[in-house]
């Protein structure tokens, strides 16, 4: 499996990929990629991908006809306005989204996302990519939902004592 980052600057090739992208997420999403995040997509420019915050990865496997998708991954403003994994039936359960989220971690340098509790799938992949729960939310169609963010965001550094440092100090 290969993981390639998306960006064209031919306007009739970008929107030729964008459809089929549009259409990927439709056929292979389960009807759990918000709208926004679709609508997001659908609007998206090569202009657009160049901001901090936005990534726009695939994940090809090699087949009969040539490099094939099995995987789509779409994050924008680091997650925050949308951040959307679809992967192929034929590729879950091998990692495909956690690959890909991981991925756009290590490009963004930290992200958090949106998912419904009853969404175990992309919780797993969530939590297997490295990001933790930080809040419990009502999500666009009203379930409950847990934010997820990269420990990166969701925190400052632990501070650490150094060598010789003393841990407690008596009061006087």
């Amino acid at each position: 499996m290969q993981i390639s980052s998306l960006y064209d600057s031919d306007p009739v090739q970008w929107k030729s990929r964008l459809a089929g992208l549009l259409e990927f997420l439709r056929d292979y999403g389960e009807q759990r990629i918000t709208l926004r995040g679709c609508r997001q997509l659908a609007r998206l420019t090569p202009d657009q991908l160049a901001l901090p915050g936005a990534s726009l990865l695939v994940a090809t496997v090699r087949g009969e006809n040539g490099r094939q998708l099995a995987g789509v991954s779409f994050v924008s403003g680091f997650g925050k306005e949308a951040c959307i994994v679809a992967v192929h039936p034929l590729y879950r359960n091998r990692h495909t989204g956690t690959v890909l989220l991981t991925a756009q971690l290590e490009q963004l340098g930290h992200l958090e996302c949106q998912v419904a509790c009853d969404n175990t799938a992309s919780l797993k992949m969530c939590f297997n990519s490295g990001l933790a729960a930080v809040d419990l939310l009502t999500g666009p169609t009203g379930k409950p939902t847990l934010l997820l963010r990269s420990h990166a965001a969701s925190a400052a550094p632990p501070i650490l004592p150094q060598e010789g440092e003393l841990l407690c100090q008596s009061p006087s």
